[in-house]
């Protein structure tokens, strides 16, 4: 005999325990070989730590993924796949459900049950996602300019990658694009050669190729570069935001045709001082955020951005006001200073004061991309150990309470601690101070082992060891 299993819907424990494990249902039936197909409150049962499907057959639409709903489908022409599961087990955990919509809208509003859900996804089902096509206005070929970014670690933000994550279309938006010190004339060349023409601004002269050098030598101390003032005024987030942490802003124009109108597109690449990660927790507020790299898209702040429709203003942003209004004018509610509510419990604010953070992290919303057809980055130098993740995704920081002029108020500012030493490749932001001193106690080890021993020409770059320094953190 069995204990009577009871339907989840009406289960007394029917609580956040249930709704976070049941999100890993249809993966583990998936990966066992399984598909449901019937997804239903009724043939769903549930004995604590031990999840039962039943054979009950009940066919019920509103609980069917919305491709299953097509004259194709019910044809028998569209083959059932683990996103049809998913999306149905997605419908169930809202629907109805006993203990109060605010306990699944808590749930729903945490970035790792995004990630439960999309973790087991295959990039190509999601089609709202997709990262080839949302380029294409931009570029003929995109996976030529992801794979440009797979290489050189080129990253999208501001307007164009919040749009892509929140599925909206500014006509008048621009592609601003990032690039780590050292890549600049490669990125240069590959957008002069898709027809776009380089537009200097009045300190910059007519041909870019006088201002910029193909050779960079990454084996000498990193200084800190003295940035031109920038003078000539854009209505982007690049050109006004005037930071010292922007080298400088390459904007390029290509006329094209598109739905028998004649369309500007501007591209904008902003090239940075130390790395894309350190410019960008320097906007002018959180909601823009967001960055897309060659294999994945990440919010850093997924519940204030799109579920509450929130953004902290970052103090010393030298943006125009009218940059921040636009934001405002798109729907965001934006804050100057943090709520009490922030402070007091900083775990439930979406803004997660004083809590260290990394790019990808639990609290990051994270959209997987399809990369067939990307070419791979190769090994940096014949004694390089190879790497494949982004330079961009091993990068922290924490947001800061500090005192504002205002009496018990507070502001934000972003900390982080930078690593800028021959032995990387690239520069690296973590957000403690401890982790920072042992990469780079190593580093000057092994920065003075190498400048004795080798020369430029047979430098070994050790950018592998960054993920094993935060795994043992």
């Amino acid at each position: 005999m069995f204990r009577k299993p009871i339907p989840i819907p009406y289960h007394h424990a029917f609580r956040k325990e249930f709704l976070t494990a049941n999100c890993k249902v249809p993966s583990r039936l998936w990966k066992g070989g399984v598909l449901h197909r019937d997804t239903s409150p009724r043939n769903l049962i549930w004995y604590r730590g031990q999840f039962i499907g039943v054979s009950e057959c009940t066919g019920m639409v509103p609980f069917l993924a919305v491709n299953l709903l097509t004259l194709k489908a019910i044809a028998g022409k569209v083959e059932h796949v683990y996103a049809h599961d998913a999306e149905s087990f997605i419908r169930i955990l809202v629907w109805r459900p006993p203990i109060g919509s605010s306990c699944v809208g808590h749930l729903f509003s945490s970035a790792p049950i995004y990630d439960l859900i999309f973790r087991d996804l295959s990039p190509r089902t999601l089609r709202a996602y997709n990262i080839n096509r949302h380029l294409s206005r931009f570029f003929p070929d995109p996976l030529s300019f992801r794979s440009l970014q797979a290489r050189t670690g080129l990253i999208i933000s501001g307007s164009n990658a919040l749009q892509f994550l929140d599925r909206t279309f500014y006509p008048e938006s621009d592609l601003d694009i990032y690039s780590h010190p050292g890549h600049v004339y490669e990125v240069l060349e590959w957008i002069e050669s898709f027809g776009y023409q380089f537009e200097p601004h009045q300190y910059q002269g007519e041909d870019w190729h006088n201002q910029v050098s193909p050779d960079w030598d990454g084996t000498i101390r990193r200084r800190r570069r003295v940035r031109r003032a920038l003078q000539e005024e854009y209505e982007d987030e690049a050109s006004l935001a005037r930071y010292s942490n922007i080298a400088e802003v390459y904007t390029f124009k290509r006329f094209v045709v598109m739905d028998g109108e004649l369309v500007e597109l501007r591209v904008q690449m902003i090239e940075t001082i130390y790395n894309p990660i350190d410019t960008i927790l320097k906007y002018h507020s959180t909601c823009v955020m967001n960055i897309i790299t060659f294999d994945a898209a990440y919010s850093f702040y997924p519940v204030a951005t799109f579920e509450d429709r929130s953004a902290l203003k970052i103090p010393g942003s030298k943006h125009r006001p009218n940059v921040l209004a636009k934001y405002i004018r798109r729907g965001w509610r934006v804050y100057s200073v943090f709520r009490p509510v922030d402070l007091t419990q900083p775990y439930k604010s979406p803004f997660l004061p004083n809590v260290p953070r990394w790019v990808g992290d639990c609290y990051c919303w994270t959209v997987p991309l399809d990369t067939s057809g990307v070419i791979p980055r190769t090994a940096l130098s014949p004694s390089s150990e190879r790497f494949s993740w982004d330079p961009s995704t091993q990068n922290g920081w924490t947001m800061l309470d500090e005192p504002s002029t205002l009496d018990d108020l507070c502001v934000p500012e972003m900390d982080t601690n930078l690593i800028a030493t021959t032995v990387f490749r690239y520069n690296y932001l973590v957000p403690s101070k401890s982790l920072s001193m042992a990469i780079c106690t190593w580093a000057n080890s092994q920065g003075k082992l190498y400048h004795e021993l080798v020369t430029r020409s047979n430098w070994t770059w050790f950018d592998a060891e960054i993920p094993r320094f935060c795994e043992v953190a």
